[in-house]
């Protein structure tokens, strides 16, 4: 075939259904004023050491009620619903803005999310450079997928999700900017290829052939083996200009302006943005869930770029994992593709391996990214190097992983999975610290075009009397399990009304959005109660794969734990974070232990229910 005639069959290549659905999606709505500020009321009542009945509760919900009567607050709500008319998604620009573009402080370890693969215990799993290689191949694969929307678009009980972030998930990357960032995407056929760190350094590893062919196994093969035998070779670079993405965002910007000053550094830069992806194969072999959990979640910081949306990582001992940028891509559509991802390497034989490196003749062009070193950037680096250091030597992580429950037995006990390791978590911090704080949930919008998040405020009224009930020792058993059971069901109730688009952060973030310079805040706003239910002691969200075997993420305060959760069909993960010098107190192990003993207790209580229950 000619090379005219793969052209013109390429560009005959029908376009598959991943957008398909994307004209049917509704626009994100706006809720009404009046259910909004009913269901904040009910959410900051159990925050109050009194609850319904405290004065400061009684008080702010005067004000909460005044705000919804008031001409302030019917102005806001009609400003807002005349700036959502003729937009598919009115919250979309503020929220990227000020929850990712605006933010100053370094991405990683403070923003990005990660996942860590499961082992896979043969030679496919424990060589370095095959797995890079498989990893590199499959990602390739799914990029064009992507590429030419041939998957499936995402439904959830016949509803279809937003599809349009997988936009923005391959050759694709943050850009610093002076106060906010930006995103730059690129045409595919632009980048078709990965970029490999190795000791710091940079390559630059081709995956299809001139033709626009994915290279195979043995290409590809043969080009990581070069990158890592020449890296090795040069040695560490002194220069890993990687560890200025760790930046503060601010810092990072001076400094790129500072690099693109010469050119070479002006294309290294555009080739790292082009790129599919970012592979990094790490010098490090770690053993334990948290060291392989510690590798994706920041690594040592020089042998990454971290303003690419996927970047992937291998160790010498096969340990794979993932981190996201997460300023364009939220945990789902990446958990979907990481999860394709590790089935296609546990499923693909050592056989069918040389099989098809055999009858693969291609080969894999690589060539170094080089930047031209100024001594302010050599300082920058330096300096990099020691803040990043001290600041991932200040968090503390641990992962509880529990083998007792799972969500086929939950769903057995009739209970939401998702609501039933919510209640876990209060009960197992109500354990430690004998109160409840404000907690995050993250709920998808995805059912609205252009939707990412919403809040789901998992301590309601009902998780109080549960968890004072379950610690009161004069209380039975079997009211102990119906409080329980009633937690569960109005933390299902709140989740439900977030992912449908009627939660309450979004909606009161919307009208603080339309409050006019020179305008006086309203109270509801400026009351302290308002920035504490916002202050995430507990950030919290799901992502389950039973391919991995780590996610999760930095703490997003001083005080506060990351608690990142899968709930498989036979076992329970939480990964832990939190800062060592955690001002309450509170320490990782801490935590591990009372979720271990709240996790064996909420299962006897649900098995003394089961026995309990007359037979018909």
């Amino acid at each position: 075939m000619t090379r005219m005639a793969l052209s013109t069959q390429q560009l005959q290549v029908q376009k598959g259904p991943l957008y398909s659905n994307q004209e049917k999606i509704p626009p994100l709505p706006v809720p009404k004023l009046s259910e909004t500020l009913e269901l904040y009321k009910s959410s900051v009542a159990p925050l109050y050491p009194n609850g319904i009945n405290d004065a400061n509760f009684k008080r702010y919900a005067e004000t909460i009620d005044s705000f919804g009567n008031s001409n302030e607050g019917k102005n806001l709500q009609e400003r807002l619903e005349q700036f959502s008319i003729g937009k598919r998604n009115w919250l979309a620009e503020f929220w990227d803005n000020y929850a990712y573009l605006d933010y100053r402080d370094p991405v990683s370890p403070f923003v990005s999310y990660f996942f860590s693969h499961k082992d896979v215990n043969t030679l496919t799993g424990k060589d370095q450079i095959l797995k890079a290689t498989l990893i590199t191949k499959f990602i390739v694969e799914y990029a064009g997928l992507v590429e030419r929307e041939q998957l499936e678009p995402e439904m959830r009980k016949g509803q279809p999700f937003c599809m349009e972030s997988f936009k923005w998930m391959f050759n694709n990357i943050r850009v610093p900017g002076d106060g906010r960032d930006g995103n730059v995407v690129f045409k595919p056929e632009e980048g078709r290829f990965a970029v490999v760190s190795s000791n710091g350094r940079l390559w630059k590893l081709l995956t299809h052939d001139e033709y626009g062919k994915p290279l195979g196994l043995g290409g590809l093969y043969a080009g990581i083996s070069a990158i890592l035998k020449m890296s090795n070779e040069l040695g560490k670079t002194n220069s890993p200009v990687g560890i200025l993405t760790s930046s503060n965002r601010d810092d990072w910007f001076k400094n790129y302006q500072e690099l693109k000053k010469n050119p070479i550094n002006c294309i290294t830069l555009e080739e790292i943005g082009k790129s599919i992806f970012v592979l990094c194969l790490d010098d490090v072999s770690p053993l334990t869930i948290e060291g392989k959990s510690r590798n994706c979640w920041h690594g040592s910081g020089w042998n990454r770029w971290f303003d690419k949306p996927i970047q992937m990582f291998v160790t010498k001992n096969g340990s794979s994992g993932f981190l996201g940028e997460h300023s364009k891509m939220d945990g789902t559509p990446t958990l979907a593709m990481n999860d394709w991802l590790v089935k296609k390497i546990s499923g693909i034989s050592l056989d069918k391996i040389t099989e098809e490196m055999q009858n693969d003749n291609s080969i894999a062009d690589i060539e170094e990214l080089k930047f031209e070193i100024t001594p302010p950037i050599q300082n920058a680096i330096e300096s990099e190097l020691v803040k990043f250091n001290n600041v991932v030597n200040k968090l503390d992580i641990k992962v509880w992983q529990f083998y007792g429950i799972g969500k086929k037995d939950i769903k057995l006990f009739k209970l939401s999975p998702d609501g039933f390791i919510q209640m876990l978590i209060q009960l197992a911090y109500f354990k430690i610290t004998k109160t409840l704080r404000p907690t995050y949930e993250s709920a998808s919008t995805r059912a609205y075009f252009g939707g990412r998040t919403e809040t789901c405020r998992s301590v309601t009224l009902e998780t109080r009397d549960f968890v004072e009930n379950w610690e009161d020792v004069n209380v039975p058993m079997s009211e102990k399990v119906a409080s329980f059971r009633a937690a569960v069901a109005a933390h299902g109730a709140y989740i439900k009304r977030a992912s449908n688009g009627y939660g309450v952060d979004r909606h009161l973030f919307g009208l603080n959005q339309m409050i006019q310079q020179g305008e006086d805040k309203p109270k509801i706003f400026s009351d302290p109660m308002f920035g504490y239910s916002q202050k995430w002691y507990l950030s919290t969200s799901q992502l389950s794969s039973e391919e991995f075997n780590g996610y999760g993420w930095s703490p997003v305060i001083p005080e506060g734990f990351g608690l990142a959760y899968m709930v498989n069909n036979d076992w329970l993960h939480v990964n832990i974070t939190a800062y060592k010098s955690n001002v309450l107190g509170l320490k990782v192990e801490d935590m591990f232990a009372s979720l271990e003993q709240s996790a064996k207790e909420l299962k006897e209580g649900l098995l003394s229910e089961m026995k309990e229950k007359p037979k018909l």
